[in-house]
């Protein structure tokens, strides 16, 4: 009996020093991270979980493409999420390429562009057409070019050797592809003719955007409300302009990007972006960091696995995916499209409540606090919380030798799988 009598100071002063270990841990989490703990709370929660496909790049391009499109739309159109909805990609659309003969004509003086427009082009504007009525494509803004024009001209001018001739050769080969360019061209919404970059002018860039908009309300009967930057590089201005032409989403890859540097490299990100958060003109971001890109090597795995992380951060999984996985020879393009179709299937067989929709509407839904999509219960809100605070790539260091993960780990797992209840009553999309 003394002995235990003895032991319970000990056991006290133990749970007093462990107390205080986290009390200490949580403080300092507080004060160094604070604002990103107030982000991640703010962020919504969904109550179900959300698939997006977003496919850059598309834009004036030869038959096969139309031929892809079809496909890529039929195997969409057989996936259907409980409420009867199609899987959805977006198709961020580039409106044109340069005019190589007219180019030529003027001794590459000036640009000239060939927009999607133009009879050859007819079939491939025919198949994203048909696919946005059927509800399974949906465009989004991606730059009138896939370069600002008066770069790629400097650069062409400006450079000798292999570099210049790889201009000219893309060009000859009718500049089709926006992916054969160098990566710091490919970056419209800043001045890389010479590196480091430097920001364009804003009349210049609001004269663009307009340009853009007339064209894609030429080509689809409306403008699209998204806009997807090129290589994520944008700035204020380049806000400014699309919010007043009508663009009220951007997506992002939970970073803005503002430049290159010397070697053509992205300068260290300028933001951190969350689901919901506000820019310029009441723009609302997206966050788009998944990855479904055959070509390299993602598999529907990947993307189950991507799933599962999503779901327990009630966060909406947005796929980057690229023209390029599906354009080339044709063992390689049906693999991806196969790819894709078993990519749906897994997902569907995973979460049978999987809810496929636009990326506009899901902005709808993060701006709306009464959405039925959206957690109102603390606990689910605070099971999501947990969650990403501990997949936080900032806070990993922090809460692994503190102990605080394996804390948010029995926390989250006590509240119990409360933020996607597969029920009946669960919002529609």
């Amino acid at each position: 009996m003394p002995d235990a009598v003895h032991g319970l100071p000990v056991m006290g002063f133990a749970l007093t020093v462990i107390l205080a270990w986290f009390g200490f841990a949580a403080l300092a989490l507080a004060v160094l991270h604070g604002r990103a703990l107030a982000a991640m709370w703010r962020e919504p929660v969904l109550v179900r979980p959300v698939l997006i496909v977003e496919s850059d790049d598309w834009g004036p391009g030869p038959r096969g493409d139309a031929a892809v499109l079809r496909e890529i739309a039929e195997t969409l159109s057989a996936v259907r999420d409980r409420d009867g909805r199609p899987a959805v990609m977006t198709l961020g659309v580039v409106g044109g390429i340069p005019d190589v003969d007219a180019m030529r004509a003027a001794g590459f003086a000036k640009h000239v562009r060939c927009s999607l427009l133009a009879p050859d082009f007819a079939p491939v504007l025919a198949a994203m057409g048909d696919g946005c009525r059927a509800g399974v494509f949906a465009v989004q803004r991606h730059g009138l070019e896939h370069y600002w024009p008066a770069a790629l001209l400097a650069r062409l001018h400006a450079e000798n050797g292999s570099n210049s001739e790889a201009l000219r050769r893309w060009l000859e080969d009718g500049g089709l592809r926006s992916e054969a360019l160098p990566p710091p061209l490919q970056s419209r919404w800043v001045d890389c003719a010479s590196l480091p970059s430097v920001p364009l002018d804003p009349v210049a860039v609001d004269h663009a955007v307009r340009e853009e908009s007339d064209l894609l309300q030429q080509l689809f009967g409306c403008a699209p409300e998204v806009a997807v930057p090129n290589t994520f590089v944008w700035n204020d201005s380049t806000e400014r302009a699309w919010a007043a032409h009508g663009v009220r989403t951007v997506v992002t890859p939970g970073w803005r990007y503002e430049g290159r540097d010397a070697a053509g490299r992205l300068l260290p990100p300028a933001r951190r972006i969350r689901n919901g958060e506000s820019g310029q003109g009441g723009i609302i971001y997206v966050v788009r960091d998944a990855y479904f890109e055959p070509l390299r090597g993602h598999r529907a795995e990947d993307v189950a696995a991507a799933l599962a992380r999503k779901c327990a951060e009630g966060r909406p999984l947005l796929l980057e995916t690229h023209r390029e996985n599906f354009i080339g020879p044709q063992p390689a393009r049906a693999a991806a499209v196969a790819e894709l179709r078993r990519t749906l299937g897994m997902a569907l067989s995973m979460r049978p409540d999987l809810c496929f929709t636009t990326t506009a509407e899901l902005a709808t839904i993060l701006r709306d606090p009464a959405s039925p999509l959206r957690a109102q219960r603390w606990k689910a809100r605070l099971a999501a919380w947990f969650v990403r605070l501990r997949n936080e790539p900032d806070l990993t260091r922090l809460l692994k030798y503190s102990g605080l993960a394996a804390l948010l780990g029995a926390a989250a797992y006590l509240l119990g799988d409360v933020t996607y209840r597969r029920s009946a009553r669960a919002g529609r999309c």
